[in-house]
């Protein structure tokens, strides 16, 4: 819990509902094509891609470990999630994942690779 309140200060707000929660539970790296980052690395993760500069009010959660970043839009309670070249981080360029974080959860972490 306490790196999670570090990750919102960081980003100056409350992350998002379905993140947050999935977060509380979230204690060990999955296995497979996505990787996501365990709340003790987000804003190290964050910081490293530039994220707040470059693809502000998104949070970066993980990488499919192909160069590849896994964001979600801040403001939304149950965001999209959308996949971004790490090299631009320019969330106008971003593919689409899932509606929302919450389905993509259900979906065992499911998407088209490319």
């Amino acid at each position: 819990m306490n790196h999670i309140v570090e990750v919102e200060k960081y980003f100056g707000c409350t992350l998002p509902k379905t993140y947050r929660q999935f977060l509380l539970s979230f204690d060990k790296e999955l296995d497979g094509d996505v990787y996501l980052y365990l709340p003790d690395m987000l804003i190290e993760r964050n910081e490293c891609y530039q994220t707040k500069e470059y693809a502000p009010d998104y949070i970066n959660i993980g990488s499919d470990g192909g160069g590849m970043a896994f964001i979600l839009k801040l403001s939304d309670q149950d965001p999209k999630v959308a996949l971004i070249d790490h090299g631009s981080m320019d969330p106008e360029l971003s593919e689409f994942v899932c509606s929302s974080f919450s389905e993509w959860v259900a979906s065992d972490f499911e998407y088209d690779e490319e």
